[in-house]
């Protein structure tokens, strides 16, 4: 039995490490971002650190925000070091936070590192797997921790998973609340690339 959360309009990405793809059902439709959620290392990042330089933003800005598609890269400069992160939200229909997803590009440009971050009742025993297009469902991924925001499965993508997911146009991340019911979560790629060039472009 599959459940799908009712959400606004487009969707939001998460967790695959090197061939770690779902197999999905429906799709959970996505929303736009809360701008009060942005904040850059805002919790999930905060675990995973993101890539930072000292050159500073553009135009000596403290803090930038742009828009790729779904996606939106957000930067900050703590004590003068440019922290930078793309990032996704869904929310439901009464505008609740269920899905929050941030990456940021590793050292090498090529590869990618963050959080998910998922609402409360899931069954985290059983974590979490992917789906990338049509293709192979993957790995099951686990839970590393739940805060009060939710909880959180970190973030590793090798680089032909960024690759991938440059080509692709949505990802699934297919959760079980119990029993047999499945949750399936539909993350748009719409803007991925574009998104991820720029966090790499800002904090080189």
């Amino acid at each position: 039995m599959v459940g799908v959360l009712p959400l606004i309009p487009r969707p939001l990405l998460t967790n695959l490490a090197a061939g770690v793809f779902p197999s999905g059902d429906k799709n959970i439709p996505m929303p736009s971002t809360n701008p009060g959620l942005v904040a850059i290392a805002a919790l999930v990042i905060s675990t995973s650190t993101a890539i930072a330089q000292e050159t500073g933003l553009p135009g000596n800005a403290s803090s930038l925000r742009e828009g790729y598609g779904d996606w939106q890269v957000v930067c900050s400069t703590p004590e003068g070091i440019v922290k930078c992160a793309m990032l996704q939200i869904q929310v439901n229909e009464n505008r609740q936070r269920v899905l929050r997803i941030e990456l940021t590009s590793g050292a090498d440009s090529n590869t990618a590192s963050g959080g998910l971050v998922l609402p409360f009742g899931l069954d985290l025993a059983s974590g979490v797997t992917y789906r990338l297009d049509e293709g192979p469902v993957g790995a099951i991924q686990s839970f590393r921790t739940c805060l009060p925001v939710g909880c959180i499965v970190d973030i590793a993508f090798d680089a032909g998973t960024v690759t991938s997911l440059r080509a692709g146009n949505q990802l699934k991340v297919i959760a079980n609340a119990g029993g047999d019911r499945e949750l399936v979560f539909s993350i748009s790629l719409a803007g991925f690339s574009s998104a991820f060039n720029r966090v790499v472009e800002l904090i080189r």
